[in-house]
């Protein structure tokens, strides 16, 4: 499925009367939903997932509890592994959340969501034998959560829709000098590999619409950030600043 063009969202007398800018905002709106759609799955099994072994305790629980003479001591033990499980629960689902309608944007640490990002797209990466590589060695870089989970995202779902399958996707970061004015950049490389061809299943399995680089630059603009890509290669120019206090990385 082809990217989305601005008279697949508006008719060409209002695209007509845009403004450069908000036209981006309805090209990056468009981009956002397709990606929400390519993450839905996973974050459909995330929520599933942290609250079956709940589902499972109070199952063993409630048979437990039915007995002719119950251990209150093990029922109580239980009822608070439960709660333990709960809680973890609910906080997973709140996180899970947050990918569709964040409350706030926030700073947080690239190295870590460059790492949370392997695990988000670890089918898409699988499908399309493609590794990605976190070589981002700055734990104090950060960047608005947003930027992360809007463009960061987008261009590695691009990377796997419009490049040849195998081989490994590089991301590293390149701090600017701290007497400097200009952000610092955050590079991704592909490094070929694998037959240089597409795999034979690769359509078979993907139900979403494909993610042009399109939809990353309106994405890039929509976030203040610049972008350059050549062959195999993407740099995003990070707004300042990009260092925050160790304690918000943690958000």
């Amino acid at each position: 499925m082809p990217a989305v063009t601005p008279g697949d969202l508006l008719p060409a007398g209002d695209v007509a009367s845009m403004t450069p800018e908000d036209l981006n905002e309805r090209l990056a709106e468009a981009a956002r939903h397709a990606v929400l759609n390519r993450l839905t799955p996973v974050l459909r099994h995330s929520v599933a997932g942290s609250m079956q072994p709940v589902r499972m305790m109070l199952t063993v629980l409630e048979r437990r509890a039915q007995a002719t003479d119950p251990d209150l001591e093990a029922l109580a033990k239980m009822a608070a592994s439960i709660r333990t499980l709960a809680k973890q629960g609910s906080s997973d689902c709140m996180s899970a959340l947050g990918w569709m309608a964040s409350s706030e944007n926030i700073q947080v640490s690239l190295f870590s969501s460059v790492d949370e990002a392997v695990k988000m797209l670890a089918m898409e990466l699988a499908v399309n034998e493609l590794e990605l590589v976190n070589r981002v060695v700055d734990d104090s870089a950060s960047a608005p959560r947003d930027f992360v989970r809007s463009v960061f995202i987008a261009a590695v779902l691009a990377f796997c829709d419009h490049h040849a399958a195998g081989g490994s996707l590089q991301v590293t970061f390149e701090a600017a000098a701290a007497d400097s004015q200009q952000p610092g950049q955050l590079r991704l490389r592909l490094l070929p590999g694998g037959t240089g061809q597409p795999p034979a299943f690769r359509d078979s399995v993907r139900e979403c619409r494909l993610i042009g680089w399109p939809d990353v630059r309106a994405l890039a603009q929509s976030c203040g950030v610049r972008m350059a890509r050549g062959d195999g290669w993407l740099t995003l120019d990070l707004p300042n600043p990009l260092r925050i206090p160790e304690a918000d990385l943690s958000a």
